[in-house]
C-alpha cells in the first residue's frame, strides 16, 4: 500500500472512531459454515485517554475547566501542551417522548492542558513529568468573568455542536482527543505518526482484508471482523470481549445455517480466530525495556506474540498455521514475548477465545509509544498485515 494511502485510510477510521463508542461485526456468510467453520479478525476500537466527568464543568480564577477521569492507561505527560477537543455520544428527547442518541464531535481545538514552566518545576527533565490525577489533570477550556460557571453553560456548547435543543439533552458519554492529523515522517516517508494507532490500525487492515473483492469471491468460510470497545479496561462489559455480543452473532449466523445444534458446535470446532492488536517495537534508546533475544522491528512484518501465562492467546499449533499464511502471503514475520521482570499486557485473543471454545493466535504490527496521544508505526507493516490477513480469509 503507498504510504500516503495508509496514512489517509487509518487517519479515516480514526475520525469515525473519534465521535462513537461503539462494537460491531462485519461478516461475510457462506452456506458451507458447519464444514468450514468461520475465519474471525477481532480487534477493539477504544485507546486510554480522558474521559469528561458528569459534572466537570467549573470556573476558578475566571478560567472554566472540564475535569476528567482517566480512561485505561495512557502516558499523561503526552497529553499536555496538545490542541485538543472532544467527541462522543449524546442521548436526548427527541420530541419529548422517544429517548434517541447522537454523535457529536468539536473540529476545532477547544481543550488545553499547560505544562508547568520549567522555572517552577525544575527537576521535570531529571524526574519526569507527574501529573496528580485529581489536581492537575482538569482541561481548560474557556475564560470568564463570572465567579461561577452558569449551570447550561456546557450544556449550549453541546447544543450547538449538535443542533439539540439544550434543555433536551439528558446525558452524553465525551472523550478527549487530539485534533492534529496523521502524518508521514522519516527520510523516506516510511513511518506514520497519529492517535489511536492503537488499535484502530489492525481494525483498518481487518476491514481492509475482507472486503477484498479477491477475498470475497473465493471465501468458503464465512468471514467476520470483530471490533470490541472496552479492551483497555478489561472487556468486561456489555459491548467488550467479555460479553456475550460476538458468540451470540455467531449463534444467530449458525441457526441461519442450520437449524441442528450440533451444527453450531462443528462450526465453531472449524474455526480459527485471529486477535489483531498492535506490538512493541524497539526503541533503540532504551535496550533495557525489552529481552535482547526477542527485539521486533517496525517494517520487518507482523508480530506473534506469545506469554507462557496465556496473557495472549498463541500457542505451538495457532503459531504454525499464522507462519504459515504469512509464507502463503510473501510476508515476513516476528515473534515477541515480554520482559519476564516487567508485567504483560494482554488483548481481547484469551477472551475471545475462551467463550467461544476456538483455536486463536495473538498477532499485530509493531509500533512506537503505545498508549501515547501521538503513537508511530511503519507504512510497509500495514501493508503486510492486510496481506497476511487476506490470505487468512481465503484458506
Amino acid at each position: 500500500m503507498p504510504p500516503k494511502a495508509a496514512n489517509a485510510a487509518v487517519n479515516h477510521l480514526r475520525n469515525k472512531s473519534r465521535a462513537s463508542i461503539s462494537t460491531a461485526c462485519v461478516v461475510s456468510t457462506s452456506s458451507s459454515t458447519v464444514e468450514s467453520g468461520l475465519r474471525i479478525v477481532g480487534a477493539h476500537t477504544d485507546s486510554p485517554g480522558f474521559r469528561i466527568r458528569p459534572n466537570g464543568a467549573t470556573v476558578s480564577d475566571g478560567l472554566a475547566r472540564l475535569g476528567v477521569e482517566i480512561y485505561g492507561g495512557p502516558i499523561l505527560a503526552t497529553f499536555t501542551d496538545r490542541d485538543l477537543s472532544l467527541a462522543g455520544r449524546i442521548s436526548f428527547l427527541d420530541d419529548g417522548k422517544h429517548l434517541t442518541h447522537q454523535l457529536v464531535r468539536f473540529n476545532q481545538p477547544l481543550l488545553r492542558l499547560p505544562n508547568l514552566a520549567i522555572h517552577m518545576n525544575r527537576g521535570v527533565n531529571e524526574d519526569g513529568l507527574k501529573l496528580h490525577k485529581q489536581n492537575e489533570l482538569p482541561l481548560l477550556f474557556a475564560q470568564l468573568t463570572a465567579g461561577q460557571l452558569p449551570k447550561p453553560y456546557f450544556l449550549e456548547l453541546l447544543a450547538q455542536a449538535s443542533g439539540i435543543d439544550a434543555t433536551r439533552i439528558l446525558s452524553w458519554d465525551l472523550a478527549v482527543y487530539d485534533t492534529q492529523k496523521g502524518a508521514l515522517w522519516g527520510a523516506n516517508q516510511e513511518f506514520y505518526a497519529d492517535s489511536q494507532i492503537d488499535n484502530l490500525a489492525s481494525c483498518h487492515a481487518a476491514l481492509q482484508a475482507l472486503l477484498n473483492d479477491a477475498v470475497l469471491n473465493s471465501a468458503e468460510s464465512t468471514l467476520v471482523c470483530a471490533f470490541f470497545d472496552h479492551e483497555e479496561i478489561g472487556s468486561e462489559s456489555h459491548i467488550g470481549a467479555g460479553g456475550s455480543f460476538l458468540a451470540d452473532v455467531l449463534q444467530r449466523i449458525n441457526a441461519a445455517a442450520s437449524t441442528e445444534r450440533e451444527d453450531s458446535a462443528r462450526a465453531l470446532a472449524h474455526s480459527f480466530l485471529i486477535s489483531a492488536d498492535m506490538a512493541h517495537a524497539y526503541q533503540p534508546n532504551f535496550p533495557a525495556a525489552y529481552d535482547a533475544d526477542h527485539r521486533v522491528f517496525v517494517n520487518q512484518g507482523p508480530v506473534i506474540k506469545s506469554n507462557a501465562n496465556r496473557r495472549y492467546s498463541s500457542e505451538s499449533v495457532s503459531i504454525a498455521h499464522f507462519i504459515r499464511w504469512c509464507e502463503e502471503a510473501g510476508v515476513p514475520h516476528q515473534r515477541y514475548t515480554h520482559r519476564s521482570d516487567l508485567p504483560c499486557g494482554s488483548t481481547i485473543g484469551p477472551i475471545a477465545s475462551a467463550k467461544l471454545g476456538i483455536r486463536s493466535v495473538d498477532v499485530g504490527c509493531p509500533m512506537w509509544a503505545m498508549h501515547s496521544i501521538r503513537e508511530s508505526a511503519g507504512v510497509q507493516d500495514h501493508d503486510y498485515m492486510i496481506r497476511v490477513l487476506e490470505r487468512f480469509f481465503s484458506d
